[in-house]
């Protein structure tokens, strides 16, 4: 019988503890180095078996931050809160622009809206204390959620759209990328005070949709590197 190579056993391994829970969504893998020791294995091995890992689509990387696990897909039988990209149990959000009219071509079409549909356009910021760590912008077509207030923009909306309204979100898709602040984007954001110029970033993209398919929220959050840190597991 052939013999089963080494980075599938590994990957093998890993994915078990993907879908057992040792490893959350989002959480980071242990680096290369670590995984390497532990195994006692090539980081060539290693790598291998993190690709087969990409492959099946459980595992996302991110160029000069890690290895994660990947959450593409959300049940509306999760927590709604799964759908919130700032952690508002430990940060303020602080609403620094509102706009209500038409969005780029680009938000449209990701929207399945026509030209001429409104949008409402939320600019927020994650505060700790004083400091900015992360900010985004969130577009909703105004025919979902009627009539948004202050109250609504300083809170999580997705209780408000499953509770107040009965809609209820599907799943999320996610796309995460390493990105570097430019004038044009912190200003349109309302935080040119706060972040500085080519400053790096970890980008959070987030389509969500609802049970019937329909896709209610562009969701681009933005993650100063420098003033957060992501759970890292070490196996020993």
């Amino acid at each position: 019988m052939k013999e089963i190579p080494k980075y599938l056993l590994i990957a093998d391994k890993i994915k078990h503890e993907i879908k057992t829970g040792e490893y959350n969504p989002n959480d980071q893998l242990p680096k290369e180095f670590d995984l390497a020791k532990a195994y006692n294995v090539s980081r060539i091995t290693i790598r291998n078996a993190l690709s087969e890992l990409e492959r099946q689509d459980l595992i996302y990387r991110v160029q000069g931050a890690g290895t994660f696990v990947k959450d593409t897909e959300i049940s509306s039988a999760v927590n709604s809160d799964r759908l919130e990209l700032i952690n508002l149990k430990k940060y303020k959000l602080k609403v620094t622009d509102f706009e209500v009219g038409q969005v780029d071509e680009k938000v449209t079409k990701a929207l399945e809206l026509q030209p001429y549909d409104i949008v409402y356009t939320i600019r927020r910021a994650a505060l700790d204390k004083q400091d900015v760590v992360a900010f985004q912008k969130i577009c909703i077509p105004a025919k979902v959620i009627q009539g948004m207030n202050m109250e609504m923009l300083e809170s999580s909306i997705y209780p408000l759209i499953s509770q107040k309204i009965g809609l209820k979100p599907k799943k999320a898709v996610r796309d995460i990328s390493l990105v570097h602040a430019n004038s044009n984007l912190v200003k349109k954001n309302k935080v040119q005070d706060k972040v500085e110029d080519n400053e790096p970033l970890l980008k959070w993209l987030q389509k969500s949709y609802l049970e019937n398919g329909k896709p209610f929220e562009w969701n681009e959050t933005y993650y100063r590197i420098s003033k957060f840190s992501i759970k890292e597991a070490i196996i020993l």
